[in-house]
């Protein structure tokens, strides 16, 4: 059977109408929409009908970046069927998913409350909270735990096409193009979190993705979850504290005072591996994320113009790289005496 033409909801005719076939806008409804800018992967859209809000996201198949990058746009089911998890699981710290178009690779969800501001804008303007660090590492935890063995989810995501086109990919393998000399201990951590199979990861568990809500916060963005190795997700978190103690230096130690707090709470919690086989991982893959914010094909945006400061990155990634660290607490010593 042909496929249907394709809807692009990037229009916000296009869009109402859309709404209107689903049965989700009436014609004497009063609706209001607005597109969310700044991310690369998908069309996003706050939409509010007769008062209720809702978030409409579209995945695109060529990401809005300088470089080509493209990826499979049916990994907005990834996001739907993980986004019901966290939500089943945590319902406080995630939101209520409501469908899936798998023609148009289509999901609505339960918008975020009024007032709740992104957590990497606090960070950014130098707000530490140690409450939301705390719900960070705990949700982070209790989603490994839970999820780890569980072989139905392990079906549901086992394809990892999505993680490597928008991870390891432009991550890691783009990043060696650049460090030839790091490309033996790059395919090592690679190939580890590509065939790794312990849990559920979301893939994209950072500050910008975490909205802080007055009793507490919702966990976002869910389209690269498969189900691999747990140490992807807390080092890619980790990596924003470190990216943000170096882009401001007078406030380095408060980033990596956060840092600590959120990993050793996250240890202390970890159930589902090995704390040491957990912890050489981490670090291997932290090292590996820190370069490439600044050499990949998704460089941070806020060191682009700062070429001293991506340098100093650069430093202290290739140090940990090149030194074999491959302990938590050799890491953030390191990283305390460098960035004081």
């Amino acid at each position: 059977m042909e496929r249907c033409e394709m809807i692009y909801i990037s229009k916000e005719d296009v869009l109402a109408g859309y709404l209107e076939e689903r049965g989700l806008l009436k014609t004497e409804s009063s609706y209001k929409i607005h597109y969310c800018r700044g991310g690369v992967s998908c069309t996003v859209a706050y939409v509010e009908i007769d008062g209720r809000p809702m978030i409409i996201k579209q995945a695109l198949e060529q990401l809005k970046t300088k470089d080509t990058w493209l990826c499979d746009p049916n990994r907005m089911y990834i996001e739907y069927e993980s986004n019901k998890i966290y939500h089943d699981l945590l319902p406080e710290n995630a939101p209520e998913t409501y469908f899936y178009d798998q023609e148009n690779y289509i999901y609505g969800r339960e918008a975020v409350p009024d007032g709740c501001l992104m957590w990497k804008d606090d960070l950014m303007k130098g707000i530490i909270d140690y409450k939301v660090a705390e719900k960070a590492a705990d949700t982070l935890a209790a989603v490994h735990n839970h999820c780890a063995g569980n072989e139905e989810i392990a079906r549901l995501f086992e394809n990892k096409d999505v993680f490597y086109a928008l991870r390891i990919s432009p991550y890691i393998n783009f990043t060696v193009t650049k460090h030839p000399e790091i490309a033996e201990f790059a395919q090592k951590v690679s190939d580890e979190m590509m065939e790794s199979r312990i849990t559920l990861i979301h893939g994209d568990y950072s500050p910008k993705n975490i909205m802080v809500t007055e009793d507490g916060m919702k966990v976002l963005d869910y389209e690269v979850a498969n189900y691999g190795h747990p140490a992807f997700d807390l080092a890619f978190l980790s990596n924003h504290f470190i990216l943000k103690a170096v882009k401001f230096p007078e406030r380095s130690g408060k980033y990596l005072d956060l840092l600590d707090y959120t990993v050793k709470r996250y240890f202390h919690a970890l159930t589902c591996m090995d704390r040491q086989e957990f912890e050489h991982s981490f670090i291997r893959t932290l090292a590996l994320l820190m370069l490439a914010r600044v050499d990949g094909k998704s460089p941070v945006e806020y060191l682009t113009e700062e070429k001293e400061k991506q340098e100093l990155v650069r430093r202290l990634s290739l140090t940990m790289i090149k030194s074999n660290t491959d302990t938590y607490n050799e890491t953030i010593n390191m990283l305390r005496q460098q960035l004081r």
